[in-house]
C-alpha cells in the first residue's frame, strides 16, 4: 500500500503499531492534552500526517478527542481492554478493597471515579448486593457539574482550566436539582472544599442520591474520588452524615494506602 510521501524514514519504516505507541508516549502527567500542532513539533512530522494519525487513534479508540478545544487525550478505553489492564493499574488494585469494604457498611453501589478531561469516569466499580440497587457501570462517562464525584474532582482540580471550561460551557438540566449556573455551582464547590466532601441529589437523576470524597496521592494531589450511590428513598436527610462520613473515611483508606500523610 503506497504510503504518504510526508512519512520517511524511520517514522516512514515504523508499522503502525511503533507510530501509535510514539503517540501515546507523548502523554504524561505533565501533558494531558495535546493539539494537533504540539504533537507535530513533538514528533517531528507533518501536521497533516500527524492529523490523519491523531483521527485514526481516536477512531480505534485509544484517543479522545475534546469537542471544543479539539485537543486530544488518552481515552479511558485504553483501560478497558480488558481486566488484566484495570487489575495492573495500582490505584484500582489498592481501591477495590477499600470499596468492598465501603459496600459492605453502607449496603449501596461504590466506585472510583477520576477526571478525564472535562468529564468523570468510573474506573473501579463494586455494586450492592441490594434487589433495588445503582448500577454503576465501569468506564461510564458522568458531567461534572452534576454528580457528586464530579464536584469533587471540580472542587480540587489540579489540571489547569478544567474548571474554567466546565464553568464557562452549558451546563445542562439533567435532573429536577441538577445545578445549571456558574454561580450556583462556585457556591457549591467552595461548600465541597469546606466540608471535605459532595453531595447529589437528583442531580444526574430524578431517582438517584449520591456522596463523593477526594482521594489524595503521596503528593497530597486530588487523583479521584469515591462515591456512593443509592436510590434516594434509602439516602435521605437523616441518613446523609452517616453516608458522608463513611465515604470519607473511605477516601482517607485509600489516601493513605497511595502515601498521602495528612499535614
Amino acid at each position: 500500500m503506497a504510503q504518504h510521501p510526508a512519512f520517511f524514514s524511520p517514522w516512514q519504516e515504523a508499522p503502525m503499531i511503533g507510530q501509535t505507541m510514539r503517540v501515546l508516549r507523548l502523554f504524561g502527567p505533565q501533558r494531558r492534552e495535546l493539539g494537533v500542532t504540539e504533537a507535530a513539533a513533538l514528533l517531528d512530522r507533518p501536521k497533516s500526517s500527524v492529523s490523519r494519525l491523531l483521527r485514526t487513534m481516536e477512531a480505534e479508540g485509544f484517543l479522545a478527542r475534546d469537542p471544543d478545544t479539539g485537543r486530544f487525550r488518552l481515552s479511558l478505553g485504553l483501560a478497558a481492554l480488558g481486566e488484566v489492564a484495570r487489575a495492573s493499574t495500582s490505584m484500582q488494585r489498592l481501591a477495590r478493597p477499600v470499596l468492598e469494604e465501603l459496600v459492605e457498611s453502607t449496603g449501596e453501589t461504590s466506585n472510583l471515579v477520576v477526571l478525564d478531561g472535562t468529564e468523570a469516569v468510573n474506573v473501579e466499580v463494586v455494586r450492592s448486593s441490594r434487589a433495588v440497587h445503582h448500577v454503576g457501570v465501569l468506564g461510564r462517562r458522568l458531567p461534572l457539574h452534576a454528580t457528586a464525584a464530579g464536584k469533587v474532582l471540580l472542587a480540587w482540580a489540579s489540571t489547569p482550566g478544567v474548571l474554567d471550561r466546565v464553568l464557562c460551557g452549558p451546563l445542562p438540566r439533567l435532573a429536577s436539582r441538577t445545578l445549571t449556573s456558574r454561580g450556583a455551582l462556585e457556591a457549591e464547590l467552595a461548600r465541597v472544599r469546606e466540608q471535605g466532601h459532595a453531595l447529589a441529589w437528583a442531580e444526574l437523576e430524578e431517582e438517584l442520591a449520591a456522596a463523593s470524597a477526594p482521594v489524595r496521592d503521596h503528593r497530597g494531589a486530588v487523583v479521584a474520588a469515591i462515591t456512593t450511590s443509592a436510590p434516594i428513598s434509602r439516602l435521605n436527610e437523616t441518613t446523609r452524615p452517616a453516608l458522608a462520613r463513611k465515604v470519607m473515611a473511605a477516601a482517607g483508606r485509600l489516601s493513605d494506602a497511595l502515601g498521602h500523610r495528612p499535614g
